[in-house]
């Protein structure tokens, strides 16, 4: 149960720490390509297999996801007024969402099965 003044809290909180990490993996992995050059598919295969990498992909995939559904979101919450369109909307939204998830995370677990 969460206090009624404290509601939008969380998920400015959410969003903050969500870009910060998704910021700093973006800059790891330029970096990455910048001084690895050039980068195949091989060592791409190679260097998600690591496990320490596939966990903050995996992390990094959570909080884009994360960070996108409480952006959009918000914004239908704010300008669908609406209540079957908003739900409809968010039915979409989630659905994407979700499936964009599991196709990365099969993705990303596809270089332990090789």
């Amino acid at each position: 149960m969460s206090s009624p003044g404290l509601q939008g809290l969380r998920p400015w909180i959410i969003q903050r720490i969500s870009a910060v990490f998704i910021a700093v993996f973006i800059i790891y992995i330029f970096l990455l390509a910048l001084i690895s050059s050039p980068f195949n598919s091989n060592d791409w295969a190679a260097w998600v297999a690591i496990p320490y990498n596939n966990i903050f992909i995996g992390l990094f995939l959570i909080a884009v996801l994360w960070h996108a559904w409480i952006g959009i979101r918000d914004i239908v919450l704010d300008y669908i007024p609406n209540v079957v369109g908003r739900l409809l909307m968010l039915t979409l939204v989630g659905s994407t969402l979700t499936g964009s998830g599991l196709w990365g995370f099969k993705a990303l677990f596809m270089v332990f099965i090789k």
